[in-house]
């Protein structure tokens, strides 16, 4: 089954506990994935972006939602064998981080409320989640990749490396202050309002690049019409990007709001890009760090006893 990835968000929302009364689709040595318990992964992956709501299949176990759960309940029952612990500090700052990245449009309660989870699970599961990525780091950090291994890779898999870069404008309203804390409910409003009455130019006309030089908060961008360059969505806040990419060229956003504030930004250009192996380096080291790790957790899977009754 296709393994997850969430970039950006690193959010695990696995099972702590022997399956309750509701129908269990999967079993993981000793414990147990209710269908309740899989549902809440599968809401929460949807309120925070990273999956796209399928409504066709809805109601239906998802295989990579459910790979997701198990690769990372494996991953944790082994680091509970190892001893691997984080601090409660760790935990909490981790915490501060996410609810940071989720206030955006509606409050991280609405969120944890949609997708049926209190606030004490969800730090519990942050927890669990430190926990795995520490195990993770624990196995990679000691080894060794070669140029001659990256190089292959590079040659083998070229086509991953071309990727899609937009060129744009944006007009930034920002709501942080001069502290980089985020204003108030009450100026985070007047700013939006602010935001819209500058799309509202746009939309009458007026020069994208002119407004941009007058009203943006982003004053490396602001002195040159906005001009942002060339990016591709991983260079990006993905709140931004999300929406960005979805632009066709000489097309205006709505507002997008992102932990920096209010956004509107014009896409001026799109291009195909094929790094180079010099570029590709590190993301190469990271996949093969990946693939490497992701036997490691098949290997878990063989020793262990995994049952599936979706």
């Amino acid at each position: 089954m296709k393994k997850i990835v969430l970039m950006g968000l690193t959010i695990l929302i696995s099972v702590n506990m022997v399956a309750c009364g509701n129908k269990t689709v999967a079993k993981i040595n000793d414990v147990g994935i209710s269908k309740e318990e899989y549902k809440k992964t599968e809401e929460f992956l949807y309120v925070t972006g990273y999956i796209e709501k399928n409504e066709k299949n809805k109601g239906e176990i998802n295989n990579d939602i459910l790979s997701f759960i198990i690769d990372n309940e494996v991953a944790y029952q082994d680091a509970q064998n190892k001893n691997i612990k984080v601090k409660d500090k760790d935990v909490n700052e981790k915490f501060k981080q996410l609810k940071e990245t989720l206030e955006i449009n509606t409050s991280y309660k609405d969120k944890l409320e949609s997708a049926g989870m209190t606030e004490d699970f969800f730090k519990e599961q942050i927890k669990k989640d430190l926990v795995v990525s520490k195990y993770k780091e624990n196995f990679t950090k000691n080894i060794k990749i070669t140029d001659k291994e990256i190089e292959a890779y590079y040659n083998n898999n070229k086509d991953q490396f071309s990727v899609e870069e937009v060129k744009a404008n944006q007009i930034l309203i920002s709501t942080l202050d001069e502290d980089n804390e985020e204003v108030s409910k009450e100026e985070k409003e007047k700013l939006k309002e602010k935001a819209q009455s500058i799309l509202d130019k746009i939309k009458n006309n007026e020069d994208f690049a002119t407004l941009a030089k007058k009203y943006s908060d982003d004053k490396n961008s602001g002195k040159d019409g906005g001009d942002l360059g060339y990016f591709a969505k991983s260079d990006k806040n993905i709140e931004f990007t999300k929406e960005v990419f979805k632009l066709d060229v000489n097309q205006v956003s709505n507002i997008i709001e992102t932990p920096y504030g209010y956004h509107i930004v014009k896409v001026t250009d799109k291009k195909m890009v094929t790094k180079s192996l010099e570029e590709s380096k590190d993301d190469i080291k990271n996949e093969i760090l990946n693939e490497k790790y992701s036997k490691h957790i098949d290997s878990l899977y063989k020793k262990g006893k995994i049952t599936i009754t979706k």
